[in-house]
């Protein structure tokens, strides 16, 4: 009975503590009474008011995403890559000082399904895609709230939400961001602690609390994104229907002018001529009037005289350097500023994917402290262009290791390889064959045996080692030079003695 009423006890503690711990998430993500800048900025913020956003967001996906060719293949090529390095991460946990790699059922479970239709890499991919596209990477992350799976993702995993469909609502200028809301539903209150989001650049307009979402880079480039889509509309209209009609036209001789019914059967006989009797052909019909004939063009003839393609290049360029890669790379050859492809590949991965990288890595981390202490780690060893980086970091790191300035160990660290814990490994080794600058001279013979008989080392050429020639005389074999190799010269006789 008494260890029912300790359960129970227990159990009622257990809750209060649950309980605090709520108290506790809820004060942390409010600001103090004396922030004095939040009160400026967010003062007139009242709870239950929208956030102010950018009201095109829409139409960056509308007319950049799904509306313009070479924003969608810069954006997916981008996104491939990404989620390949997020695909080959390696979970990290520090034991006895050192970072060693393990394996976690429970993190497993979460790269393998992510949610209900994405595994790891398709979520990483369209992580990217929105984070490029909108500006903001928002993953609707629910967790438990209590037990112990607190602070773990529920079966529901992470989903990704649609950027351009996202509200943030105020809970007044202490709590700006009090929940998140789809426009598609606004009755669905989502908790901010249930929420990731990530931000591509900051959006400095702060009028409204807009600056709680980022900018979206296509937003910087909307006008020549625009101009791009409206040169490809021309386009496929002109190719669908033909250009403009030209005039047909005929000097007029003398002061005769051309009738209303001359004009009719001239432009009667043309189109039973070119369009058919039916007249069913959709091929365009000139203006007509009589007179020498002449004809005067309007309209375009090919994508040269749109200027199309140049358009199109321009654009690609632009959108390129917004994103901070080389446009080389996604078939622009002209604007080529890199002596080779591999060098172009690696600074996409330098300047582009690594910090986005670093940056899911940081949020991604958050997520997976409830499961213990661990760290997600990305792996570049796969990625060839980046490889020639690290030779010469080999060769630097191989130097410092004959040098004696690291140990075995610290050799295999700095490579990023798994270090050995030999002892052999834990100290530092120097080259014997390199003699300081100024002892390089020989020696003076009567000291040339001080080291051996220092150390108690006995040298087989200070020992005497007699031997005796045919000729018949005894002689110390190594006070002789040798003559060639196991023997030497008798120095009465001079024939060949052997040891």
């Amino acid at each position: 009975m008494v260890l029912k009423l300790d359960l129970f006890g227990n159990n009622k503690y257990r809750e209060i503590i649950s309980q605090q711990k709520a108290m506790l998430a809820e004060i942390d993500i409010q600001v103090t009474q004396q922030n004095e800048l939040y009160r400026a900025l967010y003062e007139m913020l009242s709870t239950g008011m929208p956030l102010s956003r950018d009201s095109k967001m829409k139409d960056y996906v509308r007319e950049g995403y799904e509306g313009n060719p070479d924003v969608f293949s810069i954006v997916i090529k981008l996104s491939g890559m990404f989620a390949q390095v997020m695909s080959n991460i390696r979970l990290m946990q520090t034991s006895g000082g050192k970072d060693i790699e393990i394996d976690n059922a429970e993190i497993d479970a979460i790269l393998e399904n992510t949610n209900y239709y994405q595994n790891f890499y398709e979520f990483c991919r369209h992580w990217a895609v929105s984070y490029y596209i909108t500006g903001n990477a928002i993953a609707y992350a629910p967790r438990f709230t209590g037990g112990v799976n607190s602070g773990k993702l529920t079966l529901d995993g992470m989903i990704m939400m649609p950027s351009q469909n996202v509200n943030i609502f105020s809970s007044g200028w202490r709590k700006p961001i009090g929940h998140y809301a789809l426009d598609i539903n606004q009755s669905y209150k989502i908790d901010p602690h249930d929420v990731w989001h990530e931000r591509f650049a900051p959006t400095l307009t702060y009028e409204g609390g807009k600056n709680f979402m980022g900018m979206s880079p296509v937003k910087v480039a909307a006008n020549i994104i625009n101009s791009q889509n409206k040169g490809y509309e021309v386009t496929a209209k002109m190719y669908s229907y033909g250009h403009p009609p030209g005039i047909l036209s005929k000097e007029v001789e003398g002061n005769s002018e051309t009738t209303a019914e001359q004009e009719s059967k001239f432009r009667e006989r043309y189109k039973t001529k070119y369009q058919g009797v039916d007249g069913n052909n959709n091929m365009p019909v000139p203006i007509f009037t009589l007179g020498k004939m002449n004809y005067t063009k309007i309209g375009y003839d090919n994508l040269q005289e749109l200027q199309v393609i140049s358009m199109s290049e321009h654009g690609r360029r632009i959108f390129c350097n917004i994103l901070q890669v080389p446009s080389q790379l996604f078939n622009d050859t002209a604007a080529s500023t890199y002596n080779n492809m591999p060098e172009a590949s690696k600074a996409i991965y330098t300047g582009r994917i690594i910090p986005d990288v670093s940056q899911f890595c940081a949020g991604f981390n958050n997520i997976i402290k409830a499961y213990g202490d661990f760290w997600v780690k990305p792996d570049y060893s796969d990625i060839d262009c980046l490889q020639e980086e690290k030779e010469k970091k080999v060769v630097w790191v191989s130097k410092l290791f004959n040098d004696g300035i690291i140990t075995g160990d610290q050799y295999l660290e700095m490579l990023g390889e798994e270090p050995t814990g030999l002892p052999e490994m834990q100290v530092r080794y120097q080259n014997i064959a390199r003699v300081p600058l100024g002892f390089g001279e020989e020696s003076n013979i009567d000291n040339s045996n001080k080291f051996y008989e220092k150390f108690g080392i006995s040298d087989y050429k200070s020992e005497k080692h007699v031997v005796r020639c045919t000729c018949g005389y005894e002689f110390d074999y190594n006070s002789v030079p040798e003559s060639g190799m196991g023997y030497v010269k008798c120095p009465k006789c001079g024939k060949a003695v052997t040891q």
